[in-house]
């Protein structure tokens, strides 16, 4: 006799080959037999059972005494591994959207992310119009797409300058869009950052060519409206101590920290990779500025291999290697954004390859890597409570691997399959 379940799972199977957007689906599923990453706790908590009902984690359970029920389908995953989805903290979808971000391409690229176990990111400014409409479709699984969380940027009125700015707000003066603003000393903050968060973004990105009272004044008045704050990890012509001190929630670029040691700071941001002539890693100055980071729980978003990839002579890399495990050793909360293009879907995406450089340059531990990927990024975002880990009341955002990867990066590669919002992706 067939089995009826296996006949059914067989030609669900059949039916998905011609369908790009295929996805499993119960309304009610349990994985069996699982080890647990548990990211909270720098644990592994092996034979658990996740129970899962339409998105949310409903119950986790010893599975020796778990008793399911007729309702719940039970999938028995004996020898796996489950770790909470990766979130990449930054990326740029909707710089240009009408070349380079187009509408086929981009859900293209957030598919790939999707399919490799990215089931969240983070979006550090372009077109707020376009990333509305493509976080809307993400959230409710209308295209296979991470979650989006973007940002509306601030910056001095010399940046402006930049085409990316104009770019990204196309047909709108530049400095003027509610998510690509000139910040001025008469600006109206409230009425701007209301403005900004009208647009959907969660946070707002400092940029640069702003002084340390303006940085200060964006922060409080964020904070206020209750917008996150991300920061360059040095404003020009604000250095990362006066950046960590008032209040900014993540400083990206560990790079960038490296201008602590310089005596004076541009005041634009067209030399921020500019060559130190003196860098030295034992300048006190660097421990100060960490201990500052830590006391204040900034969150560092490093993004270390893009500067491995885009500058052959590695200077800078080296400076944003020995700055993030100075901090990694003194306790900043480390994250993990990429800043890289995704131009070819047969690439490693480059989360993995910022996750590698983290473990194999900065040092730091795999079970760190997954953390600084899941409930550190989460919290960037503000999404702590949803996202991140492994808990009841979750959002069901899983990889089940076939290799523990708190033994080797490595082997969160090819996830044997991924769950975004309880639904089994591939």
């Amino acid at each position: 006799m067939i089995n009826k379940n296996v006949f059914l799972l067989n030609l669900l199977f059949l039916s998905c080959i011609s369908i790009a957007n295929c996805q499993v689906q119960y309304d009610s599923y349990a994985l069996h037999h699982v080890t647990v990453i548990d990211v909270k706790n720098s644990q592994e908590v092996e034979n658990q059972t996740i129970v899962i009902k339409n998105d949310l984690i409903t119950g986790i359970f010893d599975s020796d005494t778990y008793k399911g029920s007729d309702s719940i389908q039970i999938l028995d995953y004996s020898k796996h591994f489950i770790v909470p989805g990766l979130v990449d903290a930054h990326v740029h979808l909707a710089t240009n959207p009408s070349e380079d971000d187009n509408l086929e391409l981009t859900k293209e690229r957030l598919h790939y992310l999707l399919k490799n176990g990215v089931t969240t990111v983070r979006d550090m400014a372009g077109d707020a119009r376009y990333l509305g409409y493509l976080s809307r479709q993400a959230s409710l699984d209308e295209i296979p797409s991470p979650d989006i969380y973007f940002s509306a940027l601030f910056a001095g009125e010399s940046f402006f300058k930049d085409p990316r700015t104009k770019e990204a707000a196309q047909g709108m003066p530049p400095g003027n869009s509610p998510w690509m603003r000139a910040i001025s000393t008469d600006s109206n903050l409230d009425q701007i950052l209301s403005e900004a968060k009208g647009t959907g973004a969660t946070g707002v990105k400092i940029y640069a060519d702003l002084n340390e009272e303006n940085v200060q004044q964006i922060v409080q008045a964020a904070h206020s409206q209750k917008m996150k704050i991300w920061a360059h990890s040095t404003v020009f012509s604000a250095k990362p101590s006066e950046v960590s001190q008032s209040g900014v929630d993540v400083m990206s670029h560990a790079t960038y920290l490296a201008w602590e040691g310089e005596n004076e700071i541009p005041s634009d941001a067209s030399n921020r990779h500019r060559k130190h002539k003196q860098f030295d890693i034992q300048n006190p100055v660097f421990l100060n500025l960490v201990k500052i980071m830590e006391r204040n729980q900034t969150i560092l978003d490093a993004t270390i291999a893009v500067y491995k990839r885009y500058f052959p002579d590695s200077t800078l890399y080296h400076y944003g290697v020995s700055l993030t495990k100075l901090a990694y050793q003194n306790k900043v909360k480390i994250g993990v954004g990429t800043d890289m293009p995704l131009k070819d879907f047969n690439a490693i995406p480059p989360i993995f390859h910022e996750m590698t450089a983290l473990q194999e340059d900065v040092g730091m531990k795999p079970m760190d890597i997954i953390q600084a990927a899941t409930i550190t990024n989460a919290e960037m975002i503000g999404e702590e409570d949803r996202i991140g880990s492994i808990a009841v009341g979750k959002k069901a955002n899983l990889l089940i691997l076939e290799e523990n990867p708190t033994i080797d990066i490595i082997n969160l590669r090819n996830p044997k399959v991924v769950i975004k919002n309880g639904k089994m992706v591939n």
